[in-house]
């Protein structure tokens, strides 16, 4: 099988139908990923030269009317095969397909992708700029900014390293408390993990992207250009904040054996035996492996030792600081 790129385009039907998550659960199931993406509002030149090869169809300036409408998101797709396996497996036609399942006509039909190597290059070709000019967007949006994003395993030093770094003037805020505020205003009566699970589910990208404008205008009330955010969890957020923010966003993954944790564990509550230590960080620790956390580790920017003393994490920290301006 050859690795190759491809395009989606989730029209706005497929936006306002919540398919994106679906279309995401696919595509990995598929063993494709999406390298880039972009939610946009398509210029209509751009749309008519998208659908030029049908340019004497009789649908032909309704469907450019429809896709110009609203905004759109695109995705380019990576993975062995991924042309026909999008075309035709994911996108395509009932009952599988999420085309057949959700298309309402030839118009309102969820999704736009090519069906040849040839229309997918000159797809990408034509969607390059629009993905060019988000990265340069992002890159302006988030160029004095810092966010540090604490993240390890259970009782490993997160807490202790946010505290430090709010007193050296890096404010310590907690992610749970901004997927609060976002579930408060759209729907206060729901359990905070439903709504996000409900959310992820219809459009992921969204919820992120509001996650994040409700951090950047915390720091601007704050006015403060970088914080700390804990606890970072597994799955995709921490990817995707790193592909929107770049060197921007780091990733710093606390470090430390289980041996120590317990032993602390043991200092902090007087408990007598590990085994007591045990007992209440193991559970724990499941908790964060089945979210994820572990496989952090492996594309954290920045690997911190909290084995040793205080002051060797303090001095940690302040190196990190200080290469992080």
């Amino acid at each position: 099988m050859s690795v190759q790129q491809t395009l989606i385009i989730v029209k706005p039907d497929g936006l306002a139908k919540g398919l994106v998550g679906q279309i995401l659960h696919s595509l990995k199931t598929h063993s494709l990923v999406v390298v880039d993406s972009a939610t946009t509002l398509l210029p209509r030149q751009w749309v008519e030269e998208l659908y030029s090869l049908e340019r004497s169809e009789v649908y032909f300036t309704e469907v450019v009317d429809w896709v110009s409408s609203a905004p759109v998101l695109l995705l380019m797709v990576e993975g062995p095969d991924a042309i026909a396996k999008v075309k035709w497996q994911i996108i395509g036609r009932y009952p599988n397909g999420i085309r057949g399942q959700y298309s309402e006509n030839w118009i309102k039909n969820v999704a736009h992708v090519p069906d040849s190597e040839e229309s997918a290059e000159r797809e990408l070709n034509l969607s390059e700029q629009i993905f060019e000019n988000r990265k340069k967007a992002d890159k302006d949006l988030f160029k004095d900014k810092m966010i540090f994003a604490l993240t390890g395993m259970s009782e490993c030093g997160k807490s202790t390293i946010g505290k430090y770094l709010d007193s050296r003037g890096i404010p310590r805020l907690k992610i749970v408390r901004f997927f609060e505020r976002i579930r408060d205003k759209r729907s206060p009566q729901s359990e905070l993990y439903q709504f996000t699970g409900e959310e992820e589910k219809r459009n992921p990208y969204a919820l992120w992207d509001v996650f994040l404008n409700e951090l950047l205008v915390e720091m601007e009330t704050r006015k403060v250009s970088r914080v700390s955010i804990e606890s970072l969890y597994g799955g995709p957020l921490g990817p995707y904040l790193k592909h929107r923010m770049g060197d921007r966003f780091r990733i710093v993954y606390i470090d430390i054996s289980l041996e120590i944790r317990l032993q602390r564990q043991m200092q902090r509550e007087g408990l007598a035996t590990a085994e007591e230590a045990k007992e209440i960080l193991i559970p724990r620790d499941q908790v964060k492996a089945d979210s994820g956390i572990p496989t952090l580790k492996d594309i954290a920017d920045e690997v911190i030792d909290n084995s040793g003393t205080r002051e060797f994490l303090y001095r940690a920290i302040d190196e990190l600081i200080a290469r992080c301006k």
